[in-house]
């Protein structure tokens, strides 16, 4: 099991939700920390929280992800000053609800900037120092709605599915070179997703949420044993599998009941 004890792990979306509690595991873990979100308040809330609790080393980077020059910006100021990364976490990510065709094609424009450029900009400058040193770790946060599609959250299934298939091309690729690529996939969890993509889940759907803390936790230890995909929890496991056996038409429709 992979440790990382004085390692550099750089997370995004680091100001809420999974990003703060992958932020909490590694501190205590005993990592140096890189977090980036657009929100600096929260960000410097929590580096005081963290180097009260652990007295690790963090870097507070406010970036706007879904903005090309800012993340070049980002890769370009850690590389002057030397700082390598050994752990990336492609935890940044943002959902829309509603039909495709009645959204805003802005905010459709704006989610896919994060959920899909921005992690594979990340990954592909971050992904080229790993592998010329041999060795790092990438986390993506994709969803269990990558293994299916979703009426109303068209745009941002879709997403997830580019997600968890740049991770396995990824993995492959380079895990020859030393370094690791781990898809997590989870269900609905406690975190602002929902307040943000503008809906209220339904009851099956809350009753299935998982707290933001353990769905991290699952993604870390899938992490650190080199595994494919990790997805947690046996209710999202199972409609991954689903997504396998039942005819496309009727998984549609079985979803679109659920996400409702």
């Amino acid at each position: 099991m992979t440790s990382f004890a004085g390692k550099t792990a750089l997370i995004t979306g680091a100001s809420a939700g999974m990003g703060v509690n992958y932020a909490r595991e590694l501190a205590a873990e005993g990592a140096r920390l890189i977090l980036v979100a657009r929100r600096a308040d929260r960000l410097e809330a929590i580096r005081s929280e963290l180097q009260q609790q652990h007295g690790v080393d963090i870097t507070v980077l406010p970036c706007d992800l879904a903005d090309a020059e800012a993340r070049q910006a980002l890769y370009d100021s850690l590389k002057r000053d030397g700082v390598e990364v050994d752990l990336l976490i492609n935890n940044a990510g943002l959902g829309l609800k509603g039909p495709f065709l009645g959204a805003d094609w802005q905010a459709i424009q704006n989610m896919i900037q994060v959920d899909i450029t921005a992690l594979s900009h990340l990954s592909h400058l971050f992904g080229q120092d790993m592998k010329h040193r041999g060795a790092g770790d990438i986390l993506l946060v994709a969803s269990v709605v990558g293994h299916f599609a979703v009426p109303k959250y068209a745009a941002y299934s879709a997403s997830k599915h580019y997600v968890r298939a740049l991770g396995v091309a990824l993995k492959h690729e380079l895990q020859p070179h030393g370094v690791n690529v781990t898809t997590v996939s989870p269900g609905a969890t406690a975190t602002e997703f929902f307040d943000v993509a503008g809906d209220r889940p339904s009851r099956l759907v809350r009753r299935a949420t998982r707290s933001s803390r353990g769905v991290v936790r699952a993604a870390l230890a899938g992490l650190r044993a080199g595994k494919r995909e990790v997805i947690p929890g046996a209710m999202n496991a199972m409609m991954a599998g689903l997504a396998r056996l039942l005819p496309t038409a009727l998984m549609t429709r079985m979803v679109s009941r659920v996400f409702g």
